[in-house]
């Protein structure tokens, strides 16, 4: 009996001891895998704010790939496209946040991936598809303000491709204080000075570098005069002595002297007129531009991270 009894006083103890460890063991458990959920997703942050793009690109993928259904693998589905985006690897990019837009089609990074979608081709230059992909976006965005950003962004697409007056018209149907004060400095595109092709490539058909002269070059107007007057004369010196070859060749390059003045004159106006706008829209940038995306937290206007 005592011996029973001494049995009974030990495995009572045991007992409470085992159900305490298991009413308590879940909870270590989920502390565990909440602390490397988070630790994996941070390590990818850390090594994208420090430019290592590559190697976050296939640590935020082992996140997805481990945790598919977490709350922050929608943001890690957007830095991927955006590592792409920073190096530069467009197409892989855009894949990227097709993919996250689809995915996650009713979070915020939906919205941000379908933005910088959008500021891809601006980057790249091809500021038509950037126009029309912001058209898109300000069509479907929900959020007002995501509406107008999109809208003022493609006004500045338009802006890059010199369409200043539809430029006016899209911003001053734009929400925002500085589209109104941008709008009002694009009137200044009317007035910037201008010169003719046609005149300039006439005036040098005329009389060979006055062309060049009209355009602003007077060291470009003084050689091709210096050179056509040179064949020219050559030429007709050759024929007065009965040299006809000597001068039929002298003839033959002055003909080409004389059109490549024409055209060169005709390109120097139109180079005018190109550095004059370029001149605006680098002011305009500096005072109205935007910053496109997210990356790093720098404006991308102007910048080229590789991998």
């Amino acid at each position: 009996m005592l011996g029973f009894r001494r049995k009974g006083f030990l495995i009572m103890p045991i007992a409470g001891i085992l159900l305490l460890a298991l009413l308590f063991a879940p909870l270590p458990v989920a502390h565990a895998g909440e602390a490397a959920l988070e630790s994996g997703h941070s390590f990818a942050d850390a090594l994208f704010a420090e430019g290592d793009y590559y190697r976050a690109i296939t640590e935020y993928k082992r996140f997805l790939h481990h945790h598919p259904a977490s709350p922050l693998a929608p943001g890690a589905a957007l830095r991927i496209g955006e590592c792409f985006v920073a190096g530069e690897r467009w197409e892989q990019a855009e894949a990227a946040l097709r993919q996250a837009a689809r995915k996650y089609p009713d979070t915020p990074e939906a919205g941000s991936a379908l933005e910088l979608l959008a500021e891809i081709p601006y980057r790249r230059g091809q500021f038509e598809l950037a126009r029309q992909r912001f058209a898109e976006l300000a069509e479907a965005a929900p959020n007002p303000a995501r509406r107008q950003a999109a809208r003022y962004r493609g006004a500045w697409s338009l802006i890059e491709q010199d369409r200043f007056a539809q430029a006016r018209t899209e911003l001053l149907g734009t929400d925002r204080p500085e589209a109104t004060a941008l709008a009002g400095e694009l009137a200044r595109a009317e007035s910037l000075p201008r010169k003719s092709p046609r005149l300039a490539g006439g005036l040098s058909a005329l009389l060979p570098g006055s062309g060049q002269l009209y355009v602003g070059r007077p060291r470009d107007a003084g050689l091709a005069f210096a050179l056509n007057a040179a064949f020219l004369l050559g030429a007709l010196e050759a024929f007065d002595n009965g040299n006809e070859v000597v001068g039929g060749i002298l003839l033959f390059f002055e003909a080409g002297w004389y059109t490549g003045n024409i055209f060169n004159a005709a390109n120097h106006a139109h180079r005018f007129n190109r550095d004059r706008r370029e001149e605006l829209k680098q002011e305009l940038r500096g005072a109205y531009g935007v910053s496109l995306g997210r990356i790093g937290e720098v404006p991308a206007l102007g910048i080229s991270l590789k991998f």
